[in-house]
């Protein structure tokens, strides 16, 4: 055989018996090299080519693995009997459209942590135990609900801080809010949903590719508009109460009640609370969940630890009213089980020891302390600026009544090179011509919030 047909490019990252393997293998899918033509020995190919004869072995071991070619004892390696391909073999790897993420010099993104706090040192220790020969156990798939101690440790949680009434029976543990709601959908499947106006895209497009019917409810100074709800003929809501997405508005006493009472005068009526960053309140005390309003079992209570821990961590969960859980386990064809179990565990033993109440409470006094620094920055611009929405969370609402449009705003942010999105990104049908911001700032070191802010500031009053 000639050994000319070779062709070995020094330059390139790809290994060189990934090469020779690509070489060998594409002449024997375009039948150039046949049924039992013998390939050179690995000391002539070596000795040809200026290789080890270990990278040529690597090369005939790959081929002999997929079939390619056969050894034959004290005589080499020949050309396996194949079937020809119709299609010819492409060496060329098509070119990738991936798009950079753009990079801002100002960010007021929304759903971003403070990274310097995260507890590294715990969970660094939590992985070794998790890894370790003694949890051998959790390499197994485990509960499609979840591991039985983290809903342990979430029941306990959310009964002490949110007022949520559970067992850990109750609770169904995911990899985010969208799968959530995906499996309430599949559970509660024959229903029509009303939808916050504004809020995030993921729910309206979750139900949108379910082909879900649903509509919107505009959202007031209060919360929801209750007497739309009554008028529909919708039976699931679901809705943000205790620091609306992303408005910031929090439902009031009254219309709670109203909501529980119009869901507990069907059985087939149900709320689902999305309670993502409650745990964020900077004056008063915590507004109970709407759950702990509930005694008809008609509110699915919905949360995760994206906000209070890290989005990567990936796990969120969900409190299921007892006769929905009765028929979750009765879907054979249910989601379950997203969440890797040595995650579970190291956010179990990081709620069993307490680190968990102590992590918030250091970061709830870091988010507060940026809140206030760029508070007191807006706070000197009285005719421009304005709030709304402030007393929760890790964002909230910043309108400009400058005389600017929104048009022009946001066409200042773009050159000033600021990350900032107005309102109308998160409206479906009622329309905000007026310049209104949803500004973060969970990302944004506490060192850095002052430089931020007046960045934006100057960008919009100059």
């Amino acid at each position: 055989m000639e050994m000319l047909m070779f062709d070995i490019n020094r330059k390139i990252n790809t290994p060189i018996y990934i090469q020779l393997y690509e070489n060998i293998k594409k002449n024997i899918i375009n039948d150039i090299m046949r049924y039992n033509e013998k390939l050179p020995s690995k000391r002539q190919l070596s000795h040809y080519l200026s290789v080890s004869q270990t990278t040529i072995e690597h090369a005939y071991q790959l081929l002999c693995d997929e079939g390619y070619i056969y050894s034959k004892n004290r005589s080499g390696f020949y050309i396996n009997d194949i079937v020809n391909l119709p299609v010819t073999y492409k060496t060329k790897i098509p070119e990738s459209h991936y798009i950079e993420e753009q990079k801002y010099q100002y960010s007021f993104k929304l759903g971003a942590i403070d990274k310097t706090h995260f507890p590294n040192d715990l969970f660094r220790k939590y992985a070794k135990e998790a890894f370790d020969e003694q949890q051998i156990d959790l390499l197994d798939s485990g509960h499609k609900q979840g591991d039985f101690n983290l809903r342990k440790e979430i029941s306990y949680y959310v009964f002490h801080s949110r007022g949520v009434n559970c067992s850990p029976d109750q609770i169904v543990v995911g990899s985010s809010t969208e799968q959530l709601l995906s499996i309430i959908t599949d559970i509660i499947s024959e229903s029509k949903y009303m939808i916050e106006d504004p809020l995030y895209k993921q729910v309206r497009d979750l139900l949108k590719r379910k082909h879900i019917p649903f509509d919107f409810i505009p959202v007031t100074q209060n919360g929801i508009d209750i007497e739309q709800i009554i008028k529909t003929d919708s039976d699931v809501v679901y809705i943000t109460p205790s620091h609306q997405f992303p408005t910031g508005v929090i439902m009031d006493l009254k219309r709670r009640t109203q909501l529980i009472k119009w869901a507990s005068e069907q059985d087939n009526r149900f709320i689902i609370e999305d309670d993502y960053d409650s745990e964020f309140r900077y004056s008063g005390r915590p507004i109970p969940a709407l759950q702990s309003l509930d005694h008809s079992d008609s509110v699915i209570y919905v949360s995760t630890f994206s906000k209070s821990i890290s989005p990567s961590l990936r796990v969120a969960y969900a409190v299921l009213p007892k006769n929905l859980i009765a028929l979750y386990h009765k879907k054979t064809n249910i989601e379950g089980g997203t969440v890797p179990r040595h995650t579970q565990y190291m956010l179990a033993r990081f709620m069993n020891e307490g680190h968990f109440e102590r992590h918030l409470n250091r970061m709830r006094k870091i988010y507060r302390t940026k809140r206030d620094i760029i508070l007191e920055q807006l706070k000197k611009y009285p005719e421009t600026f304005s709030i709304s929405g402030e007393l929760t969370g890790m964002h909230f609402i910043l309108n400009v009544h400058n005389g600017l449009s929104l048009e022009e705003c946001i066409r200042r942010i773009e050159a000033c090179n600021i990350d900032i999105k107005p309102l109308s990104h998160y409206r479906f049908k009622q329309t905000d011509e007026k310049p209104h911001f949803v500004l973060g700032f969970g990302g944004i070191n506490i060192e850095d919030a002052k430089t931020h802010i007046n960045s934006l500031i100057e960008c919009l009053t100059k």
